[in-house]
């Protein structure tokens, strides 16, 4: 994730914003005897080009150029670039703190497509990162059984999200029913006013009440927002529209992509496979193989 941080070097344009520091904090320099940049500009173009990235800036993001008033010493306005890269920053450690550990590594350009419904998913996840599409209010339903990849898309789109600027949350449905109303209404409160939500694992948390009535208030209000919502659930169509209840799902399908991840095989059945595989005489009799070949070029 940090790789993709320096990316936004090549999208980014300095920007000046002037903050003058006291004449007593620092020592009066003249135009000719400073070696600071005499002008923003040159000082801009110095800090091109030999700016090491925001990560290792040795100025803490600011840009320092002398003061064309003698009554001022050298002047700073901070960089755009360090600016935007300690937002994403702050944004990428706040989704960390909500995202599973399991899921910090589960990006879009390491997910296995293993067919074509896998292969839809996943295009259709990049589209999704590619046009923004939740800062225009687009929602995106991911529906499958277990192990399908539907949350790997998820953290993978939202890590992508942080990595473009944006706030992002990450809650799984469950969570809303564990804790008193005031704990919940706080985990909704936390989770409606950012870029893009996801709810991971949506299946029968409506039958509780309370919890339908603020899941509602939570779609509602990123509905009148104009902000977009991922929801990965293990219910087919019917199942999922049937539980939701109308009032969520006439919210959502409005303004919503569906991607049924059906006939897909699970993940973790073809990890077990893989873990369990030493238990066939077929494994064992290449492997016994794969040791004598090894014993004779030894």
């Amino acid at each position: 994730m940090e790789e993709k941080i320096g990316a936004i070097l090549d999208r980014l344009e300095i920007l000046s914003k002037s903050s003058r520091i006291p004449q007593e904090k620092s020592p009066k320099h003249s135009k000719n005897s400073s070696n600071t940049p005499c002008s923003k500009d040159e000082a801009i173009e110095e800090c091109m080009r030999n700016c090491p990235g925001p990560e290792k800036c040795p100025y803490g993001g600011y840009i320092i150029y002398a003061s064309e008033d003698p009554q001022y010493s050298d002047l700073m306005y901070e960089c755009s670039i360090y600016r935007e890269f300690r937002r994403v920053k702050e944004n990428m450690e706040r989704l960390i703190k909500v995202l599973p550990k399991g899921l910090w590594e589960r990006r879009l350009d390491n997910f296995i497509a293993e067919d074509e419904v896998t292969e839809r998913a996943l295009d259709l996840s990049k589209k999704y990162v590619r046009h923004r599409a939740w800062k225009i209010g687009s929602n995106f339903i991911l529906l499958g059984g277990y192990g399908t990849g539907k949350t790997h898309l998820a953290a993978g789109i939202a890590i992508e999200a942080v990595n473009m600027g944006d706030t992002v949350a990450f809650i799984t449905a469950p969570s809303l029913k564990i804790g008193d109303f005031k704990t919940i209404s706080e985990k909704i409160q936390e989770c409606s006013g950012v870029d893009l939500l996801v709810i991971d694992d949506l299946s029968n948390e409506t039958e509780n009440k309370m919890t339908t009535d603020k899941i509602f208030e939570l779609i509602n209000h990123r509905y009148e927002q104009g902000a977009g919502t991922i929801i990965t659930s293990n219910l087919n169509l019917t199942d999922f529209d049937g539980t939701v209840g109308a009032r969520i799902f006439s919210r959502l399908s409005e303004r919503t992509a569906i991607m049924r991840l059906e006939g897909v095989k699970s993940y973790r059945e073809k990890k077990r496979e893989r873990y369990v595989a030493w238990t066939k005489d077929e494994f064992q009799d290449a492997s016994s193989k794969l040791q004598e070949e090894r014993r004779k070029e030894e």
